[in-house]
């Protein structure tokens, strides 16, 4: 797209353009995605508009009750999340995606059955506005 910038450049600037825009997860240094409101740890990255991440969360670890002011979206790419959200608790098993609206108080824990890995979207507009990416209830 013309005029269109990346914020994310993985290489150097003089790298063929097909290397400039992809994000390697996987050589990229991991850490805790939420500080200590969740067990979850991986890489993550801010693109303009959407933050990216891809967590794991070893069995039977989660987090704490917390919302985010934007929407986010986690896709289950391994294992399954128990989810207390909305005044209901669930699984969201692999292959899944796991729809959070915004101020939406939640808790994702790994089941027993094994660790989960799985890719975060979550929208930055009220993060750009000044708010905080996470609330600890």
């Amino acid at each position: 797209m013309p005029g269109a910038t990346a914020n994310i450049v993985v290489g150097n600037v003089d790298a063929p353009m097909s290397n400039r825009y992809v994000v390697d997860f996987h050589n990229m240094a991991k850490g805790a995605v939420l500080g200590n409101t969740s067990s979850g740890q991986g890489a993550a990255f801010n693109g303009e508009r959407i933050y990216c991440a891809l967590v794991t969360k070893k069995t039977g670890t989660g987090s704490k009750p917390h919302f985010h002011p934007d929407e986010t979206f986690n896709y289950l790419l391994e294992g399954s999340l128990k989810v207390d959200m909305d005044g209901g608790e669930f699984v969201v098993p692999t292959g899944s995606l796991l729809h959070i609206p915004a101020n939406m108080v939640h808790t994702a824990v790994a089941t027993d059955d094994g660790d989960a890995t799985y890719l975060v979207w979550r929208d930055r507009a009220n993060e750009k506005r000044g708010m905080p990416t996470i609330t600890e209830v």
